[in-house]
């Protein structure tokens, strides 16, 4: 019996040491299945110590909730990053670059058609179920904060009165404002951040952590998945002036521990990058976007006769 106990313990060591070395060294298939399941584990143990955080869970609505007739019963928040030229545009293939003349075709679409441009916090206000959005309603959001959104959109917006957010990424924000030229990357000064704010409402992207760098499974990921880096990076880019209650995932990622941080550190509204619309009781901290590219057909996208994956898997393939 004590001979059978110690072959028993031994085997446990030696299952727990190979299972330790293929969760810290995701070479292989097996070995990556076992740091995914170890991911599993920490996120229970998480629930466990955090008893009571709802964590991304959907919204409850008011007591007898419906969507008024006339009224949205779903908002599509578009995402646009880097706009430049069509004959500036040295990456036809990345799905964060659209032409200047595919945005602006876009623009001239949503005003033609009637839609209103709402703010986020109409829509926070929206998914709660506090209020009602016309029927065509869209929210138009950028991410990283390129000084090409002040050259190039700022105007076309401004024409047809319409607002927008931008997901700064708070270290990249210039003291001074930079020359602009269309061939090079450069970023928002402080001075055109406030020169637009009668279209652009802003919002962080994270002071300095859309960067990738922390392991996971073999992968790399956000350095935003590191708490210990989030939570210093929240006093930051607060400390920057860019201290609002809404929040867009760096490349999309997000973990339960992170979206802790956020909502302790007062973040109420987050935005992914999974492709779907917004619906009243969807969860706040995890909302869905619309990627719109330069082949993007956005009257088909918006009018579901495409859907939002097929449309990302289209305009993936050129």
């Amino acid at each position: 019996m004590v001979r059978f106990v110690k072959v028993g313990s031994f085997i446990l060591a030696v299952f727990i040491i190979v299972y330790f070395f293929a969760v810290t060294h995701p070479t292989n298939a097996l070995s990556h299945k076992a740091c995914t399941s170890w991911e599993m584990v920490k996120d229970k143990s998480f629930m466990i110590t955090h008893y009571g955080f709802k964590g991304s869970k959907s919204n409850e609505l008011p007591v007898g909730f419906t969507v008024k007739p006339g009224t949205a019963k779903e908002v599509p928040v578009l995402m646009y990053h880097y706009i430049t030229p069509k004959a500036n545009n040295r990456e036809p293939g990345n799905k964060s670059v659209i032409n200047l003349e595919a945005f602006e075709e876009n623009m001239e679409y949503l005003h033609d058609e009637g839609y209103y441009t709402a703010t986020l916090e109409e829509l926070e206000q929206y998914v709660l179920g506090e209020i009602s959005l016309p029927e065509k309603s869209i929210v138009l959001t950028f991410d990283d904060g390129y000084q090409n959104n002040y050259i190039y959109a700022y105007p076309i917006l401004k024409k047809y009165d319409f607002h927008a957010t931008i997901f700064m990424i708070g270290s990249k924000i210039e003291e001074q404002t930079v020359a602009f030229d269309p061939n090079k990357k450069s970023f928002l000064s402080r001075a055109e951040i406030e020169a637009s704010k009668d279209v652009f409402e802003y919002h962080s992207h994270t002071y300095d952590l859309h960067r990738k760098g922390f392991p996971k499974c073999g992968d790399t990921k956000s350095l935003a998945l590191d708490t210990t880096l989030l939570q210093k990076d929240i006093q930051t880019i607060k400390a920057a002036g860019i201290d609002t209650p809404y929040f867009a995932y760096p490349f999309g990622e997000k973990s339960r521990q992170m979206i802790y941080d956020l909502k302790k550190n007062g973040y109420r509204m987050a935005f992914t990058v999974r492709q779907g619309f917004v619906k009243p009781g969807d969860p706040l901290i995890k909302l869905n976007r619309l990627t719109v590219t330069s082949k993007t057909n956005l009257p088909e996208l918006l009018q579901h006769k495409v859907t939002p994956q097929d449309a990302l898997n289209l305009n993936s393939s050129y």
